[in-house]
């Protein structure tokens, strides 16, 4: 992964110890800077950014390969979680929009970047995020454009617009598999479908195995909405985000 200014978590951390400056994780001024010196040390072009050959440069030099930390149980934070449950989250200082009922946006997305990037981000501060990205709408929630900065904001190893629904379910399946395997390994499910130009896109998340009596192909659709994990319709000319 290339390292930059605004590049967070473990890697930027590895980084800043074999630099030695401070290792908050947090690729600001003082690492682009230290960045900058062991570049001119090695003639390496001077743009203060670790690409292939500052990396290559900096294994070589400290005989140390970033190794990503072995992943841990996903963080699954809540709306309605008392800490931020009742915490404003409008564009313009109405009191009834919150967390809790509007943000499901920044918390989803929080569930991604802390438990990947940087496990202190939180909720409210990708909400305060989205407001100052303006991506709150007056009424209908968070914007698609704010995946679009987060991806700028945060280190994901990609992201990418589509508009294809069978472009959609291949990426929220894991290389290798195949839908089916997947959803047979993990219980989960990814279906998409389209009518009157819009699109939908649904992940089931079953808590627990569907029962014997909706195992038929022609009720499994009907398994089960209540345990939706996250849904989605965008308008006609709108392109979904997916980060990875």
């Amino acid at each position: 992964m290339t390292l930059k200014t605004g590049s967070r978590g473990a890697e930027v951390r590895w980084l800043q110890t074999l630099l030695n400056v401070k290792a908050d994780g947090v690729f600001g001024p003082v690492t682009k800077e230290a960045v900058l010196r062991f570049q001119a040390e090695q003639s390496l072009k001077q743009d203060g950014i670790v690409g292939k050959y500052t990396r290559a440069a900096l294994e070589s030099a400290f005989g140390e390969k970033y190794e990503a930390p072995a992943f841990t149980k996903p963080v699954d934070y809540k709306q309605y979680d008392a800490r931020w449950a009742s915490k404003m989250y409008s564009s313009h200082g109405d009191a009834s929009q919150t967390i809790r009922s509007s943000g499901c946006g920044p918390t989803a997305l929080a569930d991604v970047v802390a438990t990947l990037i940087d496990a202190n981000v939180t909720p409210p501060e990708l909400s305060e995020k989205a407001l100052a990205w303006g991506d709150r709408t007056r009424a209908n929630g968070t914007a698609w454009s704010f995946f679009a900065h987060a991806a700028k904001e945060y280190p994901f190893g990609g992201y990418e617009k589509t508009s294809s629904l069978r472009g959609l379910e291949k990426a929220l399946t894991p290389a290798g598999s195949s839908s089916r395997a997947w959803e047979r390994a993990t219980g989960r499910r990814a279906a998409t479908s389209s009518a009157s130009g819009n699109t939908t896109a649904h992940i089931f998340m079953p808590a627990i195995p569907r029962p014997k009596a909706v195992r038929s192909r022609r009720r499994k659709a009907l398994w089960p909405k209540e345990r939706c994990f996250s849904a989605f319709t965008p308008k006609r000319t709108e392109k979904g985000g997916v980060l990875s």
